[in-house]
């Protein structure tokens, strides 16, 4: 692989021009300060939750807090929605919360240890693409018959799990100690898994770790585009890529157990936005340099042996803000790749070893060289 296009990379740190069409950087921010103005007008609990043996009596209501919303039927992210006594939903933990700094990074407000409510969950409906790629990789399920490891192009095996891991997107008000013996309000993306058995410790911890190493390279990234300006440019003033940092959360109570329950794990992420855009994910999407430069510096500086797949989040003036990447692994070659290598050279048949090299030019089709 080639390093990104200087050019591109200059493009891009000029400014916002270079990463969006007119109008979409500010509309895209308007609607993220919209969704943040929601959060915030939100009610405070002013009392401290209290824990109470194993009954999780754990939560005194708000009595200024509104009606909380909650789906009825089997699938709880159905359109109907009825009311629910005052009172927040679930009681969770931090389990785990990597510490990502540097200029690569959106951190999440939560701590290892910390211990927040969770006082209202509803479905978001510009987050509905997030779950595209788990529907990609089921119908590619179906139609080839089952897991098919790394060959495909959306791999599907043990070690690329993630990708294809069903889960629910829930919008969660999550009302937590600001350190001062009060309390602040924070508008989260929820994840859970559709799965009971996917909700464990490593499958959220593995979400956390791909952010993590995805917000390691958007910071060597951003550096290098800063750079490419000359001396003098600040990387802190030059649109980049961040990554919001999820942390994993187990659930230590619930009045919602169609959304998680008592011992479940789940993950919750701060994201600035009511929309998600895809801006890597099949090859078909509208090309925006600054997300599509950070796909291939990832594959270029790794070598080719890791690529971030479904590269989407929100765009606005001071560059893109990514949420919930995935990053993929190539497989270590064995003697047996090496043979059925050589036999599907004969074949055409694609395999492990050169699969990672077709995601990437599906993926990427176009690269602005």
């Amino acid at each position: 692989l080639a390093p990104p296009p200087l050019h591109s990379l200059q493009a891009h740190a000029r400014g916002s021009q270079a990463c969006a069409p007119d109008g979409e950087g500010s509309a895209v921010r308007a609607r993220g300060e919209e969704f943040g103005a929601m959060g915030a007008s939100m009610t405070v609990c002013t009392e401290l939750f209290a824990f109470d043996g194993a009954d999780f009596d754990y939560m005194r209501f708000d009595p200024r807090g509104g009606p909380c919303k909650i789906s009825k039927g089997s699938d709880p992210q159905n359109e109907v929605m009825e009311q629910q006594p005052n009172g927040p939903m679930l009681a969770l933990r931090i389990s785990y919360a990597p510490v990502s700094s540097g200029i690569g990074a959106r951190p999440s407000p939560f701590g290892e240890g910390d211990e927040v409510a969770v006082a209202f969950v509803d479905k978001v409906k510009g987050w509905e693409p997030m779950g595209w790629r788990q529907e990609r990789v089921a119908r590619q399920r179906a139609a080839l018959g089952g897991t098919q490891g790394g060959s495909a192009l959306w791999p599907d095996g043990p070690e690329n799990h993630r990708l294809g891991l069903a889960q629910r997107f829930w919008g969660a008000r999550v009302i937590a100690s600001d350190g001062n013996d009060g309390f602040e309000e924070h508008w989260c993306l929820m994840q859970v898994a559709v799965n009971p058995t996917d909700r464990s410790e490593e499958a959220t911890q593995r979400a956390c770790e791909d952010a993590h190493l995805a917000a390691s390279y958007a910071h060597r990234f951003n550096l290098q585009t800063a750079n490419s300006l000359g001396e003098g440019a600040d990387p802190e003033d030059v649109p980049g890529v961040k990554v919001c940092i999820p942390v994993a959360c187990e659930v230590l109570g619930s009045t919602v157990p169609d959304v998680a329950r008592l011992g479940d794990k789940v993950t919750l992420t701060t994201y600035p936005a009511a929309d998600v855009k895809k801006f890597v994910f099949e090859g078909c999407e509208d090309f925006l340099e600054l997300p599509q430069a950070f796909f291939h510096y990832v594959a270029w500086s790794s070598g080719g042996r890791e690529l971030v797949a479904d590269v989407q989040g929100m765009q606005d003036d001071d560059g893109v803000t990514l949420v919930d990447p995935v990053i993929l692994k190539a497989a270590q070659t064995t003697v047996s790749d090496l043979l059925g290598a050589a036999m599907a050279n004969a074949t055409g048949v694609t395999t492990a070893s050169d699969a990672p090299e077709e995601r990437f030019n599906t993926w990427h089709p176009r690269c602005g060289q």
